[in-house]
């Protein structure tokens, strides 16, 4: 396993993170996690050097931190990393204040500390919400306590408000959503460059895009078996851990063989060839023609959403349906999900655009997709 090391950062931090948020999972369609096969992921994760592991309140509807706190037990604290986030819809709909928050936290994962704290999906909306209970204030106080190593915040706001928190905020790390994909089309290279001429370290989300990326269609997917026979998924690892300002690399495995692959690709983490940059470029091209909803399946929608419409999966249906156009096709898979998680349940209350990171019109993809499934 590579590390990375950096001087504002305490020790080695393994290139390869895991991220706790596609757990293997009892039931489909529920979050309940399979505990005995999401603890062979993480021990043969940690066993093979990884160090950091990041989970959130939202994740799995509340049990990744449970989950986290009983799995890493075993393991020497001093061992590994454990990052987790304070969640701003919590302060803001239900009126929890950041120390009810964090001691929860504090309690679930059943640790004294967190090696890394972040201030979880801030937009402007959430910022406000975050400053009105000083909530960064707050977090300050806890690191000189000792119960934060590392303060940061992950990001899927505008620009302009970015370049406010870096300028006007002390950070130890930022946690971008950065991949091939991204990097051009939302600027992402823009985020990643002002952490970079600000020296804080970037630890980057979703360099996958949800498992996207290693899916793609059979034209972007062809790009890459003529080069080798690795994954187009550590391809698109590949391209974010090579950037000299990126900490670590999040990975939300949900399969033995996706950790394999990752651990694969880490162990090396060689540089992109330039026939490789190439190949990236023209399957990015490739993929672009048929992506039609830019969802991550992170499930914040599904987890504020009053109707309980499964939005990842309708979606999921609908671009695959958008690669051959093939109706039957859509219906087929359309009517394997559960008949009170379909789109045509959507009320358009829009609660769910408000927790949704990449800025989807959901209940506008919803009535689109209800109109093809009638």
């Amino acid at each position: 396993m590579k590390y990375s090391v950096f001087p504002s950062i305490d020790g080695k931090i393994s290139k390869l993170g895991f991220g706790l948020m596609r757990l293997p999972k009892l039931y489909e369609g529920k979050e309940d996690i399979d505990y005995n096969e999401a603890e062979k992921l993480v021990d043969l994760a940690y066993k093979s050097g990884v160090n950091y592991f990041d989970t959130a309140y939202v994740y799995h509807n509340g049990e990744s931190e449970i989950f986290a706190g009983k799995i890493l037990k075993k393991y020497p604290r001093e061992s590994y990393n454990l990052a987790t986030k304070l969640p701003g819809w919590a302060i803001k709909n239900h009126n929890k204040t950041v120390d009810e928050l964090f001691e929860e936290q504090l309690k679930k994962c059943d640790v004294e500390y967190f090696d890394f704290y972040l201030l979880h999906s801030v937009n402007r909306d959430i910022w406000n919400t975050f400053s009105s209970v000083k909530a960064y204030e707050n977090l300050k106080e806890k690191k000189k306590e000792g119960k934060i190593r590392h303060l940061g915040f992950s990001f899927h706001g505008d620009f302009e408000l970015f370049k406010e928190l870096i300028n006007d905020y002390e950070w130890d790390f930022v946690q971008l959503q950065i991949n091939y994909y991204d990097w051009e089309a939302d600027n992402a290279k823009d985020f990643y460059k002002l952490l970079e001429d600000n020296n804080i370290p970037c630890i980057v989300m979703e360099p996958v895009r949800g498992g996207s990326l290693h899916k793609l269609n059979e034209e972007a997917r062809e790009v890459f078996a003529n080069l080798s026979d690795n994954t187009p998924a550590s391809y698109a690892l590949r391209f974010v851990a090579q950037l000299p300002n990126v900490l670590v690399t999040l990975s939300g495995m949900s399969t033995y063989e996706q950790v394999e692959d990752n651990i694969k690709t880490f162990n090396e983490c060689k540089p992109l060839t330039e026939e490789e940059k190439e190949a990236i470029e023209k399957a990015n091209v490739l993929f672009r023609k048929n992506f039609a909803i830019p969802c991550t399946s992170c499930k914040y929608c599904v987890t504020n959403c009053p109707q309980g419409i499964d939005i990842p999966t309708c979606f999921a249906a609908f671009n695959d349906y958008n690669k051959t156009r093939d109706l039957d096709d859509l219906n087929r898979t359309y009517i394997t999900i559960p008949k009170d998680s379909r789109a045509h349940n959507c009320i358009d209350c829009k609660a769910c655009m408000e927790h949704c990171p990449q800025e989807i019109n959901i209940p506008r993809k919803l009535s689109q997709i209800n109109d093809l499934t009638k």
